[in-house]
């Protein structure tokens, strides 16, 4: 589940905010060097990161999973477990629109940003609570 969560959010990313323009970076376009890392930070390292955390504490703690109502519902977590992607994708979205500047030139922000006029925090709080319920489910499902 998380590969699939992972694929689509790298996809939207590439398609609607063109955060790996490697070539402006190579370049030395502050711009695109800034979304790159931003990127690279918030929608590869840190979820790639929380994915290898649950894991490794799921295979440590042993989770077995039994054939009944509760297995079912473990399962069903498990799966919930990933969504925490899409937590980071829309912290991604707040820090570009809290600072457009940083990351988009003015003619890069008239050619993409205007598709969307996000606003801070109605992509940060959304994506706050995905990594935080997901992290409670984690917690439950490891305490059951």
């Amino acid at each position: 589940m998380f590969t699939i969560n992972f694929t689509l959010i790298i996809d939207r990313s590439h398609n609607t905010y063109n955060p790996y323009d490697t070539y402006n970076a190579w370049r030395g376009k502050s711009h695109a060097i800034n979304r790159l890392f931003l990127s690279w930070l918030l929608l590869y390292i840190l979820p790639l990161l929380n994915f290898a955390i649950f894991y490794i504490v799921l295979s440590i703690n042993n989770i077995s999973i039994e054939t009944s109502i509760l297995g079912v519902l473990e399962i069903v977590i498990i799966g919930l477990l990933s969504f925490f992607d899409f937590g980071y994708y829309r912290i991604f979205e707040a820090i570009i629109y809290l600072s457009p500047n940083t990351f988009y030139s003015q003619k890069e922000q008239d050619e993409i940003l205007v598709q969307d006029k996000g606003e801070f925090k109605a992509h940060f709080i959304p994506g706050v609570l995905y990594v935080i319920v997901t992290s409670i489910l984690f917690i439950i499902l490891i305490l059951s």
